[in-house]
């Protein structure tokens, strides 16, 4: 019996992803500190239902370090953010961004089935962030984003209606293709 490439791949991939699950226990030193994410966890019953409180601990990991299928974390972006910044205007724009990363990192890393922070809107995020030229407009948009995800959180605005366009507009750039 011939095992087709393409089903080799995809069972490759599923072993390669098997071995890389994270150790929660050794929590990096360098994202927040796991009782944030706790903390979130414990607060949402429905997805307790469905993902334990490992699981989602992993996930949070792999959004601030990137998974194997999506290799830029939240991590990169920061840095990325603050490559870009002077040094002197970098303690203003950090607080933010790490609070940002909380708040989006704890929702999306919950199950599929209740999360309301998607990989479209992830990879919105991060791409308008990445446009932002000076620490001014970079803080704008750290600022536009907070304000989309917590009326999202509240049920006041649906993810379908978070689009590139909608940040164009109020941060200056040029839509290309929308989200």
């Amino acid at each position: 019996m011939m095992i087709k490439p393409s089903l080799t791949i995809l069972v490759l991939c599923l072993t390669l992803g098997a071995c890389s699950t994270t150790n929660v226990s050794d929590w990096p030193r360098d994202i927040p500190p796991q009782a944030l994410f706790i903390e979130a966890y414990q607060a949402d019953a429905r997805n307790q239902q469905l993902q334990s409180q490992n699981e989602y601990l992993e996930w949070v990991i792999g959004f601030y370090e990137g998974t194997l299928l999506y290799p830029t974390g939240w991590q990169d972006v920061e840095m990325q953010l603050m490559q870009g910044t002077p040094v002197s205007e970098r303690s203003a724009l950090l607080p933010r961004l790490t609070e940002l990363g909380v708040v989006i990192g704890s929702e999306w890393a919950k199950d599929n089935d209740v999360r309301l922070i998607n990989n479209r809107l992830l990879a919105l995020w991060g791409s308008t962030l990445q446009l932002m030229v000076g620490p001014e407009q970079k803080l704008q948009a750290i600022n536009e984003i907070a304000r989309d995800i917590d009326l999202l959180l509240l049920g006041e605005l649906q993810r379908e209606a978070i689009r590139e366009a909608r940040y164009a507009e109020t941060l200056g750039f040029e839509v290309f293709g929308d989200f």
